[in-house]
C-alpha cells in the first residue's frame, strides 16, 4: 500500500465571506501530493494548478501566502480534468495522508459541486498527520502547524511554505522523522459523506478507544431508540457496562456518559450530534478507556451543567418575581387613582 501524502490550496471569494458560494467557501487551486511507500520513501510526486471557475480572481492574502499569479491559474487545468489525473495516479491500493483533516474535506465539497460525488472509497479512512504528531509528541489534542512540526525535528527548510507540493514535501519528512510506527493504526475517519442505511454504518476498534458513526436520524428520540447509540459497551470486550453516568448533554450536541468494566476499569462515552441537510444529523459516538482521572471528569462535567442549569431556572424566577412585583404596584397606583 501506498501512501498519498496530499495538500491543496485553496481561493476564496476576494469582495469578502458574505459573496461566497454556497456550495464551495473555498475553490481549489493547486493540488500536491508524493507518493510514499512503507519505508516511508517519497517515490514520486504529482502537482497541478487548477485554473479557477468560481472565484476568478485571487484574493490578496492567498496571492501574498502562495506567490501564485492569475498568469499561472489562468493556465491551469480543469477542475475534472485535475481529479481524473490525480486520482489514476495515486493508483489501486493507497490511503491518503493529510495535515488536518481540512482538506478532505474542501477535495470533496470541491468534487460535489462539479458533480463527482462519492468517487473516493466509502468509509474513507485516513491519516491524519497532525493529529498523530500531538500523539506522539504531545497529548494528542493540541493542533500544531506544519510549520511547527517541521522546527521542532529539525528538518531543513529548504522550500518555501504553503504551495501544495512543498508543503507534501514537508508533511512526508514529519511523518518520516516521527515516530510514525507508534501511531499508524490510529486512523481517523472522513464524515463529509455519512452512512445512508444501517449496513453502511461504521465501527472501528481502536488500541484504547472505539468510535462508530451512525446512520442520519430526524430526531434525538429516534437518535436514542436505536440500540447502537445509546448502549454503553466496555471498548475492548464489548461486554455491557455498569452505569455510573448515564447519557447527558450540554448543549444538544455533545453527550456524555460513564460506565465500568468488571474487567477493564472505567469506560468514559462521548456522543457529537453533526448536522446534515435537510434537517437530518448522524452521530459520532467513542468510547475510551480512561481512570479515576477521567471519570471525575465526567462527574465534575454533570454537575457543571447541574449547576448552570439550577442558575438558569432560579434567575428565571427570579425574573418572575420582579415581573409580578411590578404588576402588583401597577395594581396599588390603579386602585389608588380610581379612590
Amino acid at each position: 500500500m501506498d501512501y498519498i501524502v496530499m495538500d491543496l490550496e485553496w481561493n476564496q471569494n476576494p469582495y469578502g465571506k458574505n459573496n461566497n458560494h454556497p456550495d464551495i467557501p473555498f475553490e481549489i487551486i493547486e493540488i500536491g501530493a508524493v507518493k510514499v511507500n512503507d519505508d516511508l520513501e517519497v517515490v514520486d510526486e504529482f502537482q497541478q494548478v487548477v485554473k479557477p471557475r468560481v472565484y476568478k480572481r485571487l484574493h490578496y492574502k492567498i496571492q501574498e501566502i502562495t506567490h501564485l499569479t492569475m498568469e499561472e491559474l489562468n493556465s491551469g487545468e480543469d477542475f475534472r480534468k485535475v481529479i481524473r489525473n490525480f486520482l489514476n495516479w495515486c493508483g489501486d491500493d493507497y490511503i491518503f495522508c493529510t495535515w488536518g483533516s481540512m482538506d478532505l474535506t474542501e477535495l470533496q465539497k470541491n468534487m460535489k459541486h462539479y458533480g463527482m460525488e462519492r468517487i473516493l472509497e466509502f468509509p474513507l479512512f485516513y491519516v491524519d498527520l497532525q493529529k498523530m504528531y500531538s500523539l506522539c509528541y504531545e497529548d494528542g489534542h493540541i493542533k500544531r502547524t506544519l510549520s511547527y512540526a517541521v522546527e521542532e525535528l529539525n528538518i531543513k527548510e529548504d522550500e518555501q511554505f504553503h504551495r501544495a507540493i512543498c508543503d507534501a514535501e514537508y508533511t512526508a519528512k514529519v511523518m518520516k522523522a516521527m515516530d510514525f510506527d507508534k501511531v499508524k493504526e490510529m486512523l481517523s475517519i472522513d464524515t463529509f459523506y455519512s452512512p445512508r442505511i444501517k449496513e453502511e454504518e461504521v465501527f472501528v476498534r481502536f488500541p484504547t478507544y472505539t468510535k462508530y458513526i451512525s446512520r442520519e436520524f430526524l430526531s434525538k428520540d429516534e437518535m436514542f431508540f436505536d440500540r447502537d447509540v445509546s448502549s454503553m459497551k466496555c471498548n475492548v470486550c464489548d461486554k455491557p457496562l455498569k452505569v455510573l453516568i448515564d447519557w447527558f448533554s450540554d448543549s444538544g450536541k455533545m453527550y456524555y456518559c460513564l460506565g465500568e468494566c468488571q474487567e477493564h476499569g472505567y469506560v468514559r462515552g462521548k456522543i457529537k450530534v453533526k448536522p446534515r441537510e435537510e434537517d437530518s444529523f448522524f452521530v459520532v459516538k467513542i468510547m475510551r478507556s480512561t481512570d479515576e482521572e477521567g471519570a471525575e471528569s465526567i462527574r465534575e462535567k454533570q454537575e457543571s451543567i447541574r449547576e448552570k442549569r439550577r442558575e438558569r431556572r432560579q434567575k428565571s424566577l427570579d425574573s418572575e418575581i420582579v415581573i409580578e412585583e411590578i404588576w402588583d404596584e401597577d395594581e396599588i397606583k390603579s386602585e389608588l387613582d380610581d379612590k
